[in-house]
């Protein structure tokens, strides 16, 4: 029972970046890339306060956490964006979104800042769970 903790500190790490990146994405109409910033911080210290062990696996499951966060916020601020055109709730629109619909509102809605922002995150995240 020793990985309920960090597995359910990991969970509430990712969700709660997501509902973050959400609001911030919605308040400012941009994709915020610099929040992935944030949810390296924001997993690495979840671990770390859950007691999961230093070493490889605390680093990984930070990396796939903020890899997951970053991920999950892009998908819901394309989401939001269409959703807000068609009068749709944020979830409903995130549901009914495809792949392709998104991959094109995010290619014209992040700059080279927002990807060197996350991929900045991912080895920041490894660097501080580890």
């Amino acid at each position: 029972m020793d990985w309920l903790l960090p597995a359910l500190a990991w969970v509430a790490g990712v969700l709660g970046m997501v509902a973050l990146w959400s609001v911030v994405s919605l308040w400012l109409r941009s994709p915020s890339g610099w929040l992935a910033l944030v949810a390296a911080l924001d997993l690495a210290l979840l671990l770390r306060l859950s007691a999961m062990p230093p070493g490889r696996a605390r680093a990984w499951a930070a990396v796939a956490g903020t890899a997951l966060a970053i991920a999950l916020g892009y998908w819901f601020h394309a989401a939001i964006s269409m959703g807000l055109m068609l009068g749709l709730q944020p979830v409903d629109s995130a549901l009914r979104l495809g792949p392709v619909l998104a991959g094109e509102l995010l290619r014209h809605a992040t700059s080279a800042w927002d990807i060197a922002w996350a991929l900045l995150a991912l080895p920041l995240a490894w660097k501080l769970a580890r």
